[in-house]
């Protein structure tokens, strides 16, 4: 028997192909996880202490879809333009990292107050405020208020953190001792 070397498949045999392609492809996406859900899901963990930090990729996709909707961003933060969206009690943080959202109509708000009474024998350490384009600095060596200046409002909602660093801080507010503030431009 002699077989041709450029015989192509027949359309039959390409069709079938094409058919368990697309519905493994269908498979795929549907098993998915969209990505409001995942921002539901990111927010929640957040506000409950599960999650302790945004991811960069979670970071990222945070803020993608804040940008695409408009008001998913005042939606997490309740109605309002600036706010903690971290595990906290009335602005006490609870983990070593707080994540804040500020919305691009957050203009009145030119800063962070941070009142540090963190316990003296887990002073000094150091405290890095980080938003879109932008890194502050702080060392804390006291108790006290901290201010950050925030830059120019975004375009788009943006992600703040505010870390500290230095120790190994439990995830407690009477050990952590910190207090966010937003304050208003005069």
């Amino acid at each position: 028997m002699k077989v041709s070397a450029g015989r192509w498949p027949s359309l039959g045999f390409v069709a079938v192909c094409a058919t368990c392609f697309l519905v493994a492809a269908f498979f795929v996406w549907g098993f998915s996880t969209p990505y409001l859900d995942r921002v539901w899901t990111l927010h929640h963990e957040l506000k409950i202490g599960k999650l302790k930090r945004l991811k960069a990729g979670d970071r990222a996709l945070l803020e993608d879809c804040m940008a695409r909707y408009p008001r998913l961003a005042r939606a997490l933060l309740d109605g309002k333009q600036i706010g903690l969206v971290s595990a906290h009690s009335d602005g006490w943080i609870a983990t070593p990292t707080a994540t804040i959202l500020r919305t691009e109509k957050a203009g009145r708000y030119r800063a962070l107050g941070l009142d540090i009474q963190t316990p003296k024998d887990l002073l000094p350490y150091h405290i890095v405020v980080r938003g879109r384009g932008w890194v502050e600095r702080l060392e804390v060596t006291k108790q006290g208020v901290l201010k950050v200046d925030l830059p120019d409002t975004p375009v788009a909602p943006e992600v703040i953190e505010v870390r500290m660093k230095g120790r190994s801080f439990e995830p407690d507010p009477s050990v952590l001792g910190i207090r966010v503030r937003f304050e208003e431009k005069p």
